[in-house]
């Protein structure tokens, strides 16, 4: 897995149920959602990764398999949408330490992050503020490979 490609987080909100895609497992292809912002949700390429956030926890990393946006014939709030495959997947009977988002980003700035839309990594101040003296974006990659698939951080 290239690492190269995590540039993206994105906060997760469940609409009737404890966590959002908790019933998804790992290599599951689904629909995330956007509310709204199409010119959002195009930003990650195909390939690119995105650490999903919800409850002050990062629950899933995910892969961007198309290359744009669609739209969901329904008309509701959420008919934005981009397939994604789960790469990793939270513990959601016993969620660990090290997938506490402040815990994984190294800052507690990160729990302010709100809104569906997908952030950039690299143009987040509180990020930057925090991973310019820690070795950078390379460094986080790194930090996250990590803690996620030989759970230590």
């Amino acid at each position: 897995m290239d690492f190269k490609n995590l540039n993206w987080t994105k906060s997760v909100t469940p609409q009737d149920e404890l966590w959002a895609y908790s019933e998804f497992p790992i290599h599951y292809l689904f629909k995330l959602n956007w509310k709204d912002n199409k010119i959002n949700a195009n930003k990650p390429q195909k390939n690119d990764l995105i650490l999903l956030r919800q409850r002050g926890y990062v629950t899933h990393l995910v892969k961007v398999l198309d290359y744009k946006s669609e739209d969901d014939d329904w008309q509701g709030d959420f008919n934005i949408y981009r397939i994604v495959e789960i790469i990793w997947v939270i513990s959601w009977e016993n969620p660990p330490i090290f997938a506490k988002a402040d815990e994984l980003f190294g800052y507690k700035e990160v729990l302010h992050y709100q809104g569906g839309d997908v952030m950039e990594l690299n143009t987040l101040p509180s990020f930057n503020k925090h991973w310019d003296s820690n070795g950078g974006l390379d460094n986080f990659q790194n930090r996250v490979r990590t803690a996620l698939f030989e759970n230590t951080v």
